[in-house]
């Protein structure tokens, strides 16, 4: 097999993948809270009135509830001072910061004695990213109906599901950034990119990897 055919066999083999993750997706049952679903293609930033959007946020945080996660609403200048307190309520004395991850994020609870930022090295192995305490990133996109976060190795994020090793998973969230479900979530994201689905502590996946364990701790700072 040649080189394109090996890449035009990749990139199929992806997008049947991800194909075969929407349409297994089951609906969620109904319950007491009626949600209004913008489609995907008319979203444009948020893309949902704010009545709605408020509407999705409140879903999206007692779905992370369900799962033992929790989410914190705050506004852009309140990151630093948010993360800060996640990782001191955690004990986080080491903290993985992939590439892109904005410095003014860490730099307060890094002037702290004995905390260190350690960078999110390709050669640092799963065992060494288990001996971190805390990571914090950013995300693609996250799923309000299923409380799932997508990471797809942008700014701020990572390609490498080592990286979300530690036990505890600080994300920062913008509130464009919430789409009312997984199908949704996936016709966002580049499908030649490799995505990671983050569903709360011991549920993360990777959609090239299944089986990868997540943090024991999710923290997520969804940004207004």
């Amino acid at each position: 097999m040649g080189e394109h055919e090996r890449v035009v066999a990749h990139v199929n083999s992806r997008e049947d993948l991800l194909r075969r993750i929407r349409d297994a997706l089951v609906e969620l049952p109904d319950d007491e809270r009626v949600v209004p679903v913008p489609r995907a293609g008319a979203r444009q930033g948020s893309g949902a009135e704010p009545g709605d959007l408020a509407a999705l946020v409140d879903l999206f945080a007692e779905r992370l509830e369900c799962h033992g996660a929790r989410l914190h609403r705050i506004t852009a200048a309140d990151i630093p001072d948010q993360v800060r307190a996640a990782l001191r309520e955690h004990g986080a004395r080491s903290v993985i910061a992939p590439d892109g991850l904005p410095a003014e994020w860490l730099a307060g609870w890094a002037e702290e004695e004995g905390h260190r930022i350690v960078a999110d090295s390709p050669l640092a192995t799963t065992g060494e990213m288990e001996q971190v305490d805390a990571v914090v990133t950013t995300c693609a996109a996250a799923a309000a109906d299923s409380g799932i976060l997508a990471l797809d190795g942008g700014e701020g994020q990572s390609r490498r599901p080592a990286t979300l090793a530690p036990d505890c998973h600080v994300c920062v969230v913008r509130a464009d950034q919430l789409l009312p479900s997984l199908p949704e979530v996936m016709d966002r994201l580049d499908p030649r990119r490799s995505t990671i689905l983050v569903g709360g502590p011991s549920a993360t996946a990777d959609a090239a990897t299944p089986g990868v364990h997540g943090p024991r701790r999710l923290v997520v700072l969804l940004v207004r």
